[in-house]
């Protein structure tokens, strides 16, 4: 199957090529040849081998095989071949990201954290291979010889991916006797209507699956392994379910076993996820998660029936050598961090933040964070987060805002939203140099078609690009779907899961289920066409204070992408819009270069001022513009002196702030405080020149808004009826413009 060039994979590991075989189950073989059979060629070659996935330019699938060491043949477990599969996420998502992907060279969003997490939990008799349906679709034969091959196929899906898995089950696996295990959040939440089909994909979920894994993978190995040595071979009967009992004795929708420590236990020091197994230039980036669970009850949220309604928290240590092994890999750029909610357990996510830096500290920062979080981060007691998060290298965060209507907040139970003023905690995320993605849900009991106008209103005067609006879902399990259950108003709906499609799933109760979807439509075209996309992109990039805490080199990839993006955007649409924009955002890096220029001329004349005493004595306007200088001062310390330990640095620039308080500082002092803010304003200077920061995201925002149009045009198109009409601007948004 390796015909074609897997040398671009790695320079330094041997290849071996392999060519799948018609598989055998070991079972049907005597004993002696059994045993030959399960060794594999791994020990035949006295190898330990690991499997990297790729696609050649045809999309055609390839394995390289990668010895690990070199052991003795006589005293390893007989080796065990299995399959990682992750099925296709749908292009009509905005998550997919796919039509970001054509202009930046990747083939998909992000890899399949959770398999690569799990193989590395596994038993080191297991040799995986990953197959990601999302980087090259495999012709069906490929597939096949890979499931046939294998001792065992585990698959990791959201609900989303359940078509994708449906058409592997029904078509490349069909007939084959190797055992599937299914994992991750599609059959911790969707395990009754596997387990009890009462449609025809269903249906072919419990003939095809042979196991499901609840929660996390690494609770159950020991299971999975005892089950697969029970069960080598595939059966069309009732898969086994692996889930604590202490959950199936609480009544569905019950969330009183959320707080278990004995079902939710600590994380502790997990191995890195097997990033071997993956191409990292297939991705646009790659992924980190530091805690599990959320201490939030929202109604409609199913994350935490399975992984917690507290905050579990790795260890620093464990962090720092997942970041190393993220850095092994020699990715740089975007980095994803997956928690449910970062910000879940300040205390613990404080020195989270802290490894997080110095490890970016001390490599030049090579890494661009983003991640999710609640909106109580703009709370007085937690909005001290956002600069660290910012001194860390994030770039990005999605809030959780899902309507402007605090009544819809009572009825989700989103109490955590009323305690703060949402669109000030928008400006001072955006302040910070951090953007804002949000997620907004329509279908509330107490919304109707002026709540769609109130969303699309919200997200217009805050300046927020990426406002991922999806309808209701009501998922299983969760408050919501009982409640609406029992009042027999959920709608079968077969494929479920992706909440920006506009499948209505329960009947609505101040709206019909057309109604419904009408005003999903208005949201969507009101926000993602064009003109709007561009002008909320302008608005944002005006609001947002870029920060020093990036790599300033620009790569190749960027500079492609920014090319196809004039091409493809600009030149072939002749559109003025996208023109205007990328010329807001050289304006933009002209101002602030020149005010940054001219703070610098200031800082040299106090500079010049302060060698002239040996002490000196501050009016109130000099310690009110000193002060000022005290953040710079420390930025600046923390991006380039890494030889200085944060607490360090903390010290110092406290103590100069002290002492510019008392109205009396010496040179000494003052020098270091100049220096410092010199420094950080030449950054500054540096990072506004051509390409600029500003222009640079222009292009970043623009390739992003094409792709919520494209998926924008999707959803809508799939139905007939005249589009409704566009909703009209703000008069406060319009005026800001």
């Amino acid at each position: 199957v390796a015909r074609s060039r897997p040398e671009r994979l790695t320079r330094t590991a041997p290849l071996v090529k392999m060519r799948l075989k018609k598989r055998v189950h070991p079972s049907s073989l005597p004993l002696s040849d059994r045993r030959r059979k399960q060794s594999g060629v791994g020990a035949l070659l006295g190898l330990r081998l690991r499997f990297v996935a790729g696609t050649n330019g045809a999309g055609k699938v390839f394995f390289v095989t990668q010895p690990n060491s070199t052991v003795d043949p006589e005293s390893i477990s007989p080796r065990k071949r299995g399959l990682l599969l992750s099925p296709r996420f749908p292009a009509d998502s905005f998550w997919s990201y796919r039509h970001v992907m054509r202009m930046i060279d990747r083939k998909t969003a992000f890899p399949p954290l959770g398999l690569l997490t799990f193989a590395a939990e596994m038993p080191s008799q297991w040799d995986f291979t990953l197959m990601d349906l999302n980087v090259g679709e495999p012709g069906d034969g490929e597939l096949r010889r890979a499931i046939e091959d294998a001792d065992a196929v585990f698959v990791g899906a959201m609900s989303i991916q359940k078509r994708s898995l449906v058409e592997i089950l029904n078509g490349p696996a069909r007939g084959l006797d190797t055992p599937f295990v299914l994992g991750g959040p599609f059959p911790s939440t969707y395990r009754d209507q596997i387990l009890n089909p009462a449609n025809d994909s269903d249906r072919t979920l419990y003939e095809g699956l042979d196991l499901l894994v609840w929660g996390e993978g690494a609770q159950w190995i020991d299971e999975i392994e005892l089950f697969l040595r029970e069960n080598p071979g595939h059966s069309s009967g009732q898969p086994k379910l692996l889930i604590p009992p202490e959950v199936l004795g609480h009544a569905a929708g019950s969330r009183k076993y959320l707080n278990d420590r004995t079902i939710f236990k600590p994380l502790g020091d997990a191995p890195p996820p097997r990033w071997d197994l993956i191409r990292p230039a297939d991705y646009r980036s790659l992924m980190i998660q530091t805690t599990l669970g959320c201490p939030f009850r929202c109604d409609f949220c199913d994350i935490i029936d399975f992984n917690g309604g507290f905050t579990r928290v790795k260890t620093t240590d464990g962090v720092r050598r997942e970041l190393e092994a993220l850095y092994e890999t020699g990715h740089r750029g975007g980095v994803f961090t997956v928690d449910d909610n970062f910000i879940g357990n300040p205390k613990e996510i404080t020195r989270l933040l802290e490894v997080m830096t110095q490890f970016q500290r001390e490599r030049g920062y090579p890494f661009k964070f983003y991640t999710q979080a609640s909106v109580n981060l703009g709370t007085p007691s937690l909005e001290h987060l956002i600069g660290k998060m910012r001194r860390a290298g994030f770039i990005a965060v999605f809030l959780g805002i899902e309507n402007p209507d605090p009544a819809a907040l009572n009825v989700m139970n989103k109490k955590q939203n009323k305690m703060v003023d949402i669109p000030a905690t928008v400006s001072k995320i955006q302040e910070a140099g951090i953007e804002v993605f949000a997620g907004f849900i329509f279908g509330n009991d107490t919304d109707t078609l002026d709540t769609a106008e109130e969303i699309v209103g919200f997200v217009q005067s805050t300046g927020i690009v990426s406002a991922m609006t999806g309808m209701l879902t009501p998922t299983p399990h969760t408050p919501l779907y009982e409640e609406l259950r029992q009042q027999g108003r959920l709608i079968d709906v077969e494929f479920t899961g992706n909440n920006t499609d506009d499948d209505v799933q329960f009947l609505p109760e101040r709206m019909s289920p057309e109604e419904m979807r009408r005003g999903m439509h208005r949201i969507l075209e009101s926000l993602f066409n064009p003109g709007e996309i561009y002008r909320r992109a302008g608005d944002m990039l005006g609001r947002m204070q870029q920060h020093i805490f990036i790599s300033g080199v620009v790569a190749p990839a960027e500079v492609k992408a920014a090319v196809r993006s004039v091409w493809q955007q600009g030149i072939r649409r002749i559109d003025s819009r996208f023109f205007r924009l990328l010329l807001r955002g050289m304006v933009l890096d002209r101002r602030m270069a020149r005010r940054a220029a001219a703070e610098k001329r200031e800082l040299a004349l106090l500079e010049a001022s302060s060698r002239r005493s040996s002490s000196t004595r501050l009016s109130p306007t000099m310690v009110e513009t000193l002060s000022r200088l005290v953040e710079y001062s420390h930025d600046y310390l923390v991006r380039f002196r890494p030889e200085l330990g944060l607490q360090q640095v903390a010290d110092l620039t406290r103590d100069i702030g002290r002492r510019l308080q008392s109205g009396v500082i010496s040179s000494r002092e003052l020098r270091t405080l100049l220096d410092g803010a010199g420094g950080f304003l030449e950054a500054q200077i540096a990072q506004y020149r051509f390409p600029g920061r500003y222009l640079s995201h222009a292009f970043e925002l623009a390739i992003m808004g094409s792709h919520y149009r494209q998926v924008m045009r999707a959803i809508v198109g799939r139905h007939t009826q005249p589009a409704p009409e566009r909703l009209p601007l703000p008069m406060t948004s319009a005026a800001s413009v």
